[in-house]
């Protein structure tokens, strides 16, 4: 038998011993009894880097399967070129992975989540790694234009992705019910800023390096920081892009204000702006 799944018949005999223990009290008191256990459970996970340790935590298993930091190492090999003193804005940071690892080597970063749920695991691994002198860290969405507007969630479990800004785009984030008759999506009141507003009306550090992983609505964001992209001092950006004609346009923006592709793969694509002379 395999890991996986002795992991996970390991968890439903515990799961189920648990709840027939907590029956023989009343309901209060069994409430009372699964939380403290929930409570002093308080699971997590330690990743060694190359630039030191990360402590995630791990209430589910989607921010669990992220904590290993392997599922994207050319992002991983994109921040390590950084210069030292470099800037970092983590545009849909989930539970914050990169923003973690660049601030483990020691940048000032900036990481952005809308999700309230992975927002909360967010703000738990930048407390449990002492990070918050170097992760400025919001619960906002990035757009075109600064508003409030709804996020059209995939779901609800923490550490889920594909969650759209400002409308559904597609069936994914559509909001349906399931087979049970219960939603298993969600829509949740945002505050959104355009990347140009988050400089220069909230002051936030100006970025040197910018990743855009938000799953639809990248060229929004895009459109949103036409000043900003203009700036010598911005000198890369990845941006996760589907293959369709989002991916065109959002190329030819760029390239527009002076940055080349220097890399891809299926989905991301770095963009540089060449060193002067």
């Amino acid at each position: 038998m395999k890991r996986p799944e002795v992991a996970v018949l390991i968890a439903r005999f515990i799961c189920g011993l648990t709840m027939v223990m907590v029956r023989i009290v009343r309901p209060r008191a069994r409430v009372r009894a699964l939380s403290l256990i929930m409570e002093w459970l308080d699971p997590r996970y330690v990743a060694q880097t190359k630039y030191g340790p990360i402590e995630f935590y791990c209430p589910a298993t989607w921010p669990y399967s992220r904590s290993d930091m392997a599922k994207e190492p050319d992002t991983n090999r994109w921040i390590e070129q950084f210069d030292d003193g470099d800037v970092f804005w983590d545009i849909g940071a989930n539970v914050g992975v990169y923003s973690l690892y660049a601030a483990r080597r020691g940048l000032k970063v900036c990481a952005f989540e809308p999700s309230a749920m992975n927002y909360f695991v967010l703000a738990r691994n930048v407390q449990l790694n002492r990070f918050d002198d170097r992760i400025v860290f919001l619960n906002v969405a990035v757009s075109e234009h600064s508003k409030l507007d709804a996020l059209y969630m995939s779901s609800t479990v923490i550490g889920a992705a594909q969650h759209q800004f400002g409308r559904p785009q597609d069936a994914s984030t559509a909001i349906k019910r399931s087979s049970y008759g219960q939603e298993n999506a969600f829509r949740q009141s945002v505050l959104g800023y355009s990347i140009d507003d988050l400089v220069t009306k909230l002051g936030l550090h100006f970025p040197n390096h910018i990743k855009v992983d938000v799953d639809g609505n990248e060229a929004e964001i895009i459109r949103g920081a036409r000043t900003t992209l203009r700036d010598p001092r911005l000198k890369s950006v990845l941006i996760e892009i589907r293959p369709d004609e989002r991916q065109n346009n959002i190329t030819e923006e760029l390239m527009s204000v002076g940055f080349a592709l220097d890399q891809r793969d299926d989905m991301n694509h770095i963009f540089r702006r060449p060193a002067p002379g």
